[in-house]
């Protein structure tokens, strides 16, 4: 990590807890962790879910000099593929076609385990639902199970998995499995950009890209402009590890041109990167009043 991105800031709008599939982090710790370091605001944005909300808003009364956006990273298929999007200040009552959304991505979650399945019992090895049970329980809560189902599992404790049981000898053969998984099985695609942001507009939601370097191609303007209006953007999360500090000043530029927000997130998945790097994304102090007062505005 370079060293712009080691600035402490009063913000963290880019983390995960248990509840995403993909990550371990007790929410509590984030609290815990922003209230040594005095800091303003933070946006718990789980991969697909809001099923989150109600814990952290728990923790959060106990912490009343820190701002908690009920928030989440949904990611949505579009014209170049799969986008994620970082979703700031869901309703606390949801309509019925915003919980329909979110039933969606419920549903997404459980196909793309099954079809990790079926794929690879096509390929002719052994890899059952209860065999990717078992692998989920051992490092989701059995809470997030019970909410979520049978959900697919983290790349890292799969690709191990794999290597243990002799479907791969090395990491580096993992990619090329997925490949011929694909071949043989179609995986579910992600709900639609047409489908999910305008319901998620309609409730009020701000919508931000994550992580853009890649969906920019650097920073490629004609590809910026379509996904802005693709995506009906708000707001670009400017200030991200995986960002180099050059384009962090080049998409906050593209923002305040275009009247999109900026916003800085760690993407913290796990216990130990909470001391580390919670808060250090880059992003600079202003962009957080004025992502505040456009959220004001809605």
């Amino acid at each position: 990590m370079n060293d712009s991105n080691q600035r402490q800031a009063s913000y963290d709008l880019h983390l995960h807890t248990y509840w995403s599939y993909d990550a371990t982090t007790d929410p509590w710790l984030y609290f815990q962790r922003a209230r040594a370091l005095g800091m303003r605001c933070i946006a718990i944005t789980d991969h697909h879910v809001l099923d989150s909300l109600e814990e952290v808003l728990g923790i959060a009364s106990n912490c009343p000099d820190l701002r908690v956006l009920p928030s989440a990273e949904l990611t949505v298929t579009t014209s170049i593929g799969s986008v994620d999007l970082l979703c700031y200040g869901f309703p606390r009552q949801r309509s019925a076609e915003l919980q329909s959304v979110l039933e969606a991505y419920h549903g997404w979650q459980r196909a793309a385990g099954e079809a990790w399945c079926r794929g690879m019992q096509a390929l002719g090895y052994d890899y059952t639902d209860e065999q990717r049970l078992a692998l989920l329980r051992s490092y989701r809560p059995s809470k997030a199970i019970e909410v979520q189902g049978y959900t697919h599992v983290k790349n890292q404790v799969q690709r191990r998995y794999f290597i243990e049981r002799g479907f791969i000898a090395t990491e580096d053969e993992y990619p090329g499995l997925v490949d011929r998984f694909r071949e043989r099985v179609s995986f579910p695609p992600y709900p639609s950009v047409e489908r999910v942001v305008p319901v998620i507009r309609r409730a009020g939601v701000r919508v931000a890209i994550a992580h853009p370097y890649r969906y920019f191609q650097g920073y490629d303007l004609g590809r910026m402009d379509a996904l802005r209006e693709e995506c009906s953007l708000d707001g670009i999360e400017c200030a991200h590890p995986s960002v180099p500090p050059e384009y962090t000043r080049l998409y906050r530029h593209y923002s305040v041109r275009h009247d999109l927000f900026s916003v800085g997130g760690s993407d913290c998945h796990e216990d130990g990167e909470v001391q580390g790097l919670f808060g250090c994304h880059g992003g600079e102090e202003a962009w957080l009043d004025e992502f505040l007062d456009s959220l004001a505005d809605r």
